[in-house]
């Protein structure tokens, strides 16, 4: 019954940012295209922040130093829901995130998914998608970090990652910037235990794709998924309660 009243205060509270979406199109019609970006970051900053807040999460960072002022694909392990507000919570660089097609569909939060930034993928075949990953790269090219659960989907173990997730920083040009979380599947359970949740957030140095040879280019995906299994396996060893 507790984590019911969570969700119904994440759900009123979500929710509550549609009715100033009239107010938000007023700003972006007004504003620079820069201007506006560092207005709207605030907004997912903030969403975060207290849906960690309420959960009672305390978050560990460890490389933050290595985030760079130039746009970048994070590439990040997909553990739980949580994931989503601890990312735009705790990464400086303000990203936005890599999502299906279908939530494009959805009246008031399609608006302000793309308000933030967010970019959608067609999978439903090749050259959808193809066409999807060149008009995100062009956003990215602009200056906008985005994020990319190269999984797939969520789980608490380190699925193979799908290796055309990998295209997008190359058609853009842009830095791979390798993300680990460790923790956020407990959550909810140590939430309903009356616990309070550590969670670890590891961040690596950012790997130029472009710099590699072409038989590295190759296995990227399999080496930065290797690089994400040693951070999960190293910091899963420590108390995560």
């Amino acid at each position: 019954m507790k984590f019911l009243f969570l969700k119904i205060r994440f759900f009123i509270y979500t929710v509550s940012h549609f009715f100033i979406l009239p107010y938000i199109y007023y700003k972006k019609a007004s504003m620079s295209y820069n201007g506006f970006k560092d207005y709207i970051s605030k907004y997912p900053v903030k969403w975060g922040s207290k849906i960690l807040k309420w959960s009672k999460v305390n978050v560990e960072t460890i490389g933050l130093g290595n985030i760079p002022e130039e746009p970048v694909v994070i590439v990040s392990n997909h553990q739980a829901n949580f994931d989503i507000p601890l990312l735009f919570a705790k990464m400086t660089n303000r990203p936005s995130f890599i999502a299906k097609i279908e939530l494009s569909k959805i009246p008031f939060f399609a608006s302000w998914m793309r308000m933030i930034g967010c970019l959608f993928i067609d999978r439903s075949n090749p050259r959808k998608g193809l066409e999807s990953f060149k008009k995100a790269a062009e956003i990215i090219k602009k200056g906008q970090s985005v994020i990319i659960f190269p999984e797939g989907t969520r789980r608490p173990t380190i699925i193979p990652f799908k290796k055309g997730s990998f295209k997008l920083p190359q058609m853009a040009g842009v830095p791979v910037l390798p993300v680990t979380i460790v923790g956020t599947e407990k959550i909810t359970d140590n939430y309903k235990a009356g616990k309070t949740s550590r969670v670890i957030l590891i961040i690596n140095e950012p790997v130029n794709i472009a710099s590699l040879d072409k038989e590295k280019q190759n296995t990227i995906h399999d080496d930065i998924r290797e690089l994400i299994s040693k951070n999960f396996d190293r910091y899963t060893e420590t108390d995560t309660q």
